[in-house]
């Protein structure tokens, strides 16, 4: 393949990699092949110690991912595309709980399955230019990349349902009063050295203490409180009694910025 689907950067001095969808010619369209990718990518970045957060963005400026890739699923039977549908929800899923926040960069167009996407980063930062929907019912299909489940889960089953039922596209404003972005919309120029800027922020964090509250949060989602508040418990007292805790008290108490080493 004479270009690379999936395009990774790296900054070692912050621990931060940028992570680009790369298919600018199709919107940055999501085919299988570049799921594959995208999934390994992220997994291996999870993975190394070097690496504490991940932005996530789409090549050029006019598409975060446009979506999944038509001309790959239009000719599938229900038969074909439930091992091809089960296999994406599954990379996303990765994504969801990598071990490392990802940040999504939402950088123009973020439909169907970018958007899906999106809903499954840590969290995302959005440019002026962002517009983010579920078209897939004017096509006669519906979100198959846990679009129907996030969506209602971030912003309330009635906005799930309009956006969906209708194909309303939500704009950046509209976003982040949504809860969607987390910060308010930033000029397109500035959004990468934002994203970057707050992934640094978060790889100067305790590592064992980011995996640990990104797993207290997506395990916990689904928890009775009750359940939820003993498995904060759980991993709160193993933060307490482990050496990294020693070394964030030590430099509080010292004055000092704290040296975190160990991810694992």
């Amino acid at each position: 393949m004479s270009e690379e689907l999936v395009v990774v950067e790296r900054d070692p001095a912050r621990a931060v990699a940028t992570v680009r969808i790369n298919r600018p010619a199709v919107h940055n369209a999501l085919n299988a092949a570049l799921l594959d990718a995208l999934g390994a990518r992220i997994d291996e970045l999870g993975r190394d110690g070097g690496v504490r957060a991940i932005v996530l963005t789409g090549t050029g400026e006019k598409a975060f991912s446009a979506g999944a890739d038509l001309d790959e699923l239009a000719p599938l039977s229900a038969e074909s595309a439930h091992p091809v549908m089960t296999r994406g929800q599954a990379v996303i899923r990765g994504i969801e709980r990598s071990p490392v926040p990802v940040i999504a960069a939402v950088n123009g167009l973020a439909l169907g399955g970018g958007f899906e996407l999106v809903l499954a980063c840590s969290f995302a930062l959005v440019s002026r230019t962002a517009s983010l929907g579920l078209p897939e019912a004017g096509l006669g299909l519906i979100p198959g990349y846990g679009g129907t489940q996030r969506l209602a889960r971030v912003a309330g089953p009635a906005v799930a349902r309009h956006v969906m039922l209708t194909g309303s596209r939500l704009d950046a404003e509209r976003a982040h009063q949504l809860g969607l972005a987390v910060l308010p919309p930033c000029e397109p120029a500035d959004l990468l050295g934002e994203a970057t800027r707050v992934a640094g922020t978060i790889a100067a964090k305790g590592p064992r203490a980011v995996r640990a509250i990104l797993e207290a949060v997506d395990r916990g989602a689904d928890l009775p409180l009750e359940s939820g508040l003993a498995l904060e418990t759980g991993l709160a007292a193993l933060a307490i009694g482990g050496s990294e805790s020693d070394e964030g008290v030590a430099a509080f108490q010292g004055k000092r910025a704290p040296t975190f080493e160990d991810r694992a």
